[in-house]
């Protein structure tokens, strides 16, 4: 009877274990595989750019349409270049980077200017070469609708190859209760 009782609890205990694992596993991996359609379909402040932050963060899990023009770097940041939109010898490139104070994303375009970008994907800061010499660029004059416009004509074949990839379970309050205050 003794020996019945103890296969039994080792059977449960290893059950809830695995079970355990699966959930924490599966959860993580499918909230970083669908982060962008969960990024797209969740409320966020008017400013953020969810679907590109989470594209930077999950590219290894991301789907990455064929481009003959397009080159990856994953060696302890994540770029990406555009030699489509390549003018005197200056790619443009996105990129996520670890600081001390936390995740930043950049975006150097053709022009000799790059964009630095919060976790919420807003714009913070950018600079602007001329000649040799790098100027900062005062936020406040930004025409931020066109430096998004050109960060999607260069980048955004990721998030529509990615934001209506539906997910088989839709875990979106677990995104939401993830994510809600990074991008709101």
């Amino acid at each position: 009877m003794k020996k019945i009782i103890i296969t039994c609890l080792i059977t449960l205990f290893t059950m809830i274990g695995l079970v355990h694992l699966y959930n924490n596993w599966y959860i993580d991996y499918n909230l970083r595989k669908y982060s962008v359609y969960y990024a797209h379909n969740m409320e966020h402040k008017e400013g953020t750019q969810p679907e590109l932050a989470m594209v930077l963060d999950n590219l290894d899990l991301m789907r990455k349409p064929k481009k003959s023009n397009i080159d990856y770097r994953y060696d302890g940041r994540c770029i990406i270049y555009n030699f489509k939109y390549e003018a005197d010898n200056n790619v443009p490139r996105l990129s996520r980077t670890n600081w001390s104070e936390g995740t930043v994303y950049c975006f150097v375009d053709n022009k000799y200017s790059s964009y630095y970008f919060d976790r919420a994907f807003e714009i913070k800061d950018g600079f602007s070469r001329t000649d040799s010499t790098y100027r900062e660029i005062n936020v406040n004059t930004i025409d931020k609708d066109v430096v998004y416009h050109d960060l999607y004509k260069n980048f955004g074949f990721l998030v529509e190859a990615n934001v209506n990839r539906k997910p088989l379970i839709n875990m979106q309050k677990e995104f939401d209760k993830k994510y809600y205050k990074r991008f709101n």
